[in-house]
């Protein structure tokens, strides 16, 4: 049976606009913090590189300081 390729297209195009739209607020957010920015030239591999960096940021301060609550409580 052959892979229909019709259906994985919208999909694609789903999560390159979401990519989009979390890379503009993620560059809205580099003017608050002044981390890092995204070139306005930026094709959307370079935006998704940038929005899963950004994912990762938050993902780490979440998870240290979730452990750092952890073990201020214990002591």
């Amino acid at each position: 049976m052959p892979l229909r390729k019709e259906s994985t297209a919208p999909r694609q195009g789903l999560a390159k606009k979401i990519f989009h739209k979390l890379a503009k607020v993620f560059n809205g957010l580099h003017w608050a913090i002044g981390i890092t920015t995204l070139p306005a030239t930026a094709t959307s591999r370079e935006e998704r590189s940038f929005v899963l960096m950004w994912l990762g940021i938050i993902v780490f301060m979440i998870v240290f300081f979730t452990i750092l609550i952890y073990l201020l409580g214990r002591f």
